[in-house]
């Protein structure tokens, strides 16, 4: 069962949805604790893969402290490896 996005302990500066909404461009790590890091600006942004399906599915750590849980990975933003959709709209219409 999906659960809804929280916010618990985030801080105020900076809301939750707005991170989600954000183009962020992610790189793997081998920590447990932070699978995929990104820096945004001047933070450090980390997420952890949680107990699905007991927790929600991901834990967003801005700083290392935790930010917001979600379930589905944002569109917008993309690990390393990963090729966007705009890319390949970019590179569909160079070929036409």
């Amino acid at each position: 069962m999906k659960q809804p996005l929280t916010d618990a302990d985030m801080p105020t500066h900076v809301p939750f949805e707005d991170c989600l909404r954000s183009v962020v461009k992610w790189s793997r790590t081998n920590n447990l604790a932070a699978q995929w890091r990104s820096h945004v600006g001047p933070e450090v942004w980390a997420v952890r893969v949680n107990d699905f399906p007991e927790e929600h599915l991901y834990t967003l750590f801005v700083n290392d402290e935790a930010f917001g849980n979600f379930d589905e990975w944002p569109r917008q933003w993309l690990r390393a490896g990963e090729v966007s959709i705009e890319s390949c709209e970019a590179l569909a219409l160079k070929r036409t």
